[in-house]
């Protein structure tokens, strides 16, 4: 990582020994779950509905989930991992989520003859706003932007208009190389979102798991962008929640919920 004022002058690494920021491509992370899955096991384009009960048969519970393509599917185990507007977080009750006063644009630009960037992850901080980049490969840069919010101010939704917006008024006094970046970006990747978070005390002393029915990653914990802790914290909450599961099944021949889901969100609020 290097760091530097919102006029490019640098000033040099973190003394983060031992650590390093690394980019990962969500393409890619979504095609590693769906090589190790048999065939037609995912559905594209399924949004969840409705959760309508839970059952109980021979000794386990099934969740009756209503998709909106009209399919129901009767789910032996059902973790949302459906972002911070979650409708399973809101079927378990989780409380609300708080705004923190700040708001992030991103996109991902694509140079088609090389973007020839450095690999350091370039981050710029000035008074009341910090931006980045970090190239994904040779042709591919994630950039971002984050401020704080202000009563009154209306920020546009259309991803042309916060390209402009971005260039124009929030990172104008921003480095050249910065500017680039965004100007090539890819407007279907281009978004505005206000950051919202839980408590970690809601997380720790709430309720975030009803029979087999649980939440994961932003559903549960949404953690800010500016945190750059989104990524490796669902992985970790896939791994915790995976050898969860396994040990269950393991010990008790079916999956079957427990008190040990408690042991886990406390695990889990760490993160």
């Amino acid at each position: 990582m290097v760091m530097a004022s919102s006029h490019g002058h640098h000033k040099g690494k973190p003394p983060w020994h031992g650590q390093e920021s690394r980019p990962i491509h969500r393409k890619a992370l979504l095609e590693a779950l769906a090589e190790e899955l048999p065939v037609d096991t995912i559905r594209f384009s399924s949004k969840l509905e409705s959760i309508v009960d839970l059952q109980a048969e021979e000794g386990s519970s099934y969740a009756i989930i209503h998709m909106e393509n009209g399919v129901s599917i009767k789910a032996k185990a059902l973790i949302g991992c459906d972002g911070v507007h979650s409708m399973v977080a809101r079927w378990l009750g989780l409380t609300t989520l708080v705004d923190s006063g700040r708001w992030a644009m991103r996109g991902l630009a694509i140079f088609l003859e090389g973007h020839a960037l450095d690999v350091d992850f370039q981050q710029f901080v000035t008074i009341g706003k910090r931006a980045g980049f970090a190239a994904l490969n040779d042709k591919e840069v994630y950039w971002f932007i984050i401020g704080k919010s202000s009563k009154g101010e209306d920020i546009p939704h259309d991803p042309d208009m916060i390209k402009k917006e971005v260039i124009s008024n929030f990172a104008k006094n921003f480095p050249t190389s910065y500017l680039r970046v965004v100007q090539h970006s890819d407007l279907s990747t281009v978004a505005w979102a206000p950051l919202l978070f839980r408590f970690p005390w809601d997380v720790i002393f709430g309720n975030p798991s009803k029979g087999n029915i649980t939440v994961a990653s932003d559903a549960m914990h949404p953690l800010t962008l500016d945190l750059g802790q989104g990524g490796c914290s669902a992985l970790e909450d896939a791994v915790v929640l995976g050898r969860h599961i396994g040990n269950l099944i393991i010990n008790n021949k079916k999956l079957v919920a427990g008190d040990q889901v408690a042991d886990l969100y406390w695990k889990l609020s760490s993160i």
